[in-house]
């Protein structure tokens, strides 16, 4: 099965609820608790985040994490490889693995080197901005259902 792992999905969560903060801090514990995630993973999560330019870390008693970037500046791709590395639909597609020993002769590097191409773009073309919903955009859309 092939997935969005949780650090991604929690980061991507963290990072719009910092949206929503507009130009205030959120502690992890805040974010934490109204994203529904584990508050030691956040904090693991909201450092590479960091680390890249997403946010910066405010400190102090009103301290946490604020965005530093436009949401629209955040791809998919950026906050995957901030966060799991290159996206890699196989092992042998990963560098620095050892070689598959029918690499040579196989069917499907191919093809699964284009699926990857693939799933890369789409990750790089995917804006953060795009899956941004209001509380209350988002409770509308529940309600409908």
């Amino acid at each position: 099965m092939i997935r969005v792992n949780k650090k991604i999905e929690y980061g991507v969560l963290a990072l719009l609820y910092l949206a929503d903060k507009e130009d205030k801090a959120a502690s992890v514990r805040e974010m934490a608790s109204n994203c529904g995630v584990p508050e030691t993973l956040l904090s693991k999560i909201m450092q590479s985040i960091k680390n890249v330019g997403y946010v910066s870390a405010v400190y102090g008693n009103q301290g946490g994490y604020k965005l530093t970037k436009e949401l629209s500046e955040i791809t998919l791709l950026g906050l995957t490889e901030a966060l799991d590395g290159p996206i890699q639909v196989a092992e042998c597609l990963e560098e620095g693995t050892r070689t598959c020993p029918a690499k040579a002769s196989c069917r499907i590097v191919a093809p699964m080197n284009v699926l990857n191409q693939k799933i890369v773009e789409l990750f790089h073309a995917t804006s953060l901005d795009t899956l941004y919903v209001t509380t209350e955009e988002a409770s509308e859309k529940v309600a409908v259902s």
